[in-house]
């Protein structure tokens, strides 16, 4: 990701302009702007002070195999060919990357929001996932996550089909009932 992605993801999660973030980092709208564009190559103390006055902080991150981005575009397909098996095996593949992972992969992938899948529900189970995980380590929630868009009306089991068991809703991990999303919390320990 170029630091002028970086950047905008930051700055849009909290709903600035380029003009506020630059009043807020002592940058100026104009070199923000050249840098979101990819025009110009910042320093590492301008992409610093941009996410700091986002409320954001730069750190180093692991790769990471599959991240929420490319497991929501994975998932969007598979709702899109009706396939809730493979739209699961993605959801939990990602599920172990996380638990794979420390805490600053998780929170590196929390920086913006994933595409939509296409599905309220997988919309949904993806935030609370990323909640679940981040709560676990005592790490920010990022407001897509929180966002009303991201609750359920209706309780739905994940993964909803012939052969799903709907678990009793004192084992849902609580990121999970919030969002009204079932989920055994067996189901989110890695072998």
């Amino acid at each position: 990701m170029s630091a002028g992605t970086l950047i905008r993801a930051a700055r849009r999660s909290r709903g600035l302009t380029q003009q506020a973030l630059g009043k807020r980092a002592r940058l100026s709208q104009s070199h923000l702007s050249l840098i979101e564009r990819g025009h110009q190559n910042p320093s590492f103390v301008a992409v610093d002070r941009a996410l700091r006055a986002a409320g954001h902080r730069l750190v180093s991150v692991p790769s990471v195999r599959d991240d929420a981005a490319a497991i929501a575009a994975d998932i969007r397909s598979a709702v899109a060919d009706r396939n809730e098996s493979a739209a699961l095996r993605r959801f939990i593949q990602l599920n172990d990357n996380l638990t794979a992972e420390h805490g600053v992969a998780r929170f590196a992938l929390t920086i913006s929001p994933p595409e939509p899948t296409g599905s309220r529900q997988w919309d949904a189970a993806l935030a609370a996932l990323v909640a679940h995980h981040l709560v676990a380590e005592q790490l920010p929630v990022p407001d897509w996550a929180e966002h009303d868009a991201r609750v359920l009306r209706r309780a739905w089991a994940l993964g909803e089909g012939p052969y799903t068991l709907t678990p009793s809703l004192d084992r849902v991990p609580p990121e999970f009932a919030r969002r009204r999303v079932l989920v055994d919390a067996d189901t989110l320990i890695s072998a």
